[in-house]
């Protein structure tokens, strides 16, 4: 099992790395032209591969007994699958969306709601306490974007262009956060200490709500028109 896990987690930093990278020629390329198009095909290829890479290693680090691995693993995966799908989703069926992706969505909400409780739960438990603040940042992040839409009454409205937008960026949250978080822990560490440790864990989702921002109010008159 040792060998299968090593082998597995050098895939995983792999294409974790090449997205990493990735991310950033559809973000300044032209939105729509040959490059920004291949690019994020490309782009989202190597998220599910990275999805899915971490969907296992997180099975593994159960049977190893490394439930805080475990548990941020499998959350970051429904927390990165989500707006991943999502996002391609909505630039194929843009306004029309079939019931099913519907229901498929309500789902991935549903598992964020109540899978952050769970790791704000598990991480007040631990006295949000080294690898707890991890858990307690994708707790929030998880049920602050889930609880608007899991308890509305009202359906949600469709902007495809800038859901799409808004799906992709916050997969390269989520992937700039593990990367801090894990990849770059060890030099971070150096840099800070204590409580704050989590600064590098929340930049990436403060960065990325800036440009998710600065994205709406540039396509606004366009999405009022979609």
């Amino acid at each position: 099992m040792e060998t299968v896990y090593k082998i597995l987690l050098t895939f995983h930093i792999v294409v974790g790395t090449l997205s990493l990278i990735t991310f950033w020629i559809p973000v300044f390329t032209k939105k729509g032209g040959d490059i920004h198009l291949k690019a994020g095909k490309f782009y989202v290829i190597l998220m599910w591969m990275v999805v899915i890479s971490a969907f296992f290693l997180c099975i593994l680090n159960l049977f190893r007994g490394r439930f805080i691995s475990a548990a941020f693993l499998g959350y970051l995966s429904i927390i990165t699958a989500h707006p991943l799908w999502y996002g391609i989703v909505v630039l194929k069926h843009k306004q029309n969306l079939p019931r099913s992706a519907k229901i498929i969505k309500a789902i991935f909400n549903w598992m964020l709601f109540l899978g952050g409780v769970g790791l704000l739960l598990w991480s007040l438990i631990l006295k949000v306490q080294g690898p707890a603040i991890l858990l307690m940042i994708f707790g929030s992040i998880g049920v602050i974007s889930a609880v608007p839409i899991v308890f509305s009454k009202k359906e949600e409205k469709v902007s495809w262009l800038f859901d799409h937008i808004q799906g992709m960026v916050t997969t390269g949250i989520a992937a700039y956060t593990a990367f801090f978080a894990f990849g770059g822990g060890t030099f971070f560490s150096h840099l800070f200490s204590g409580g704050l440790v989590a600064i590098p864990w929340i930049l990436p989702t403060v960065i990325g709500v800036y440009v998710i921002k600065r994205y709406k109010r540039q396509y606004q008159p366009r999405l009022k028109l979609k």
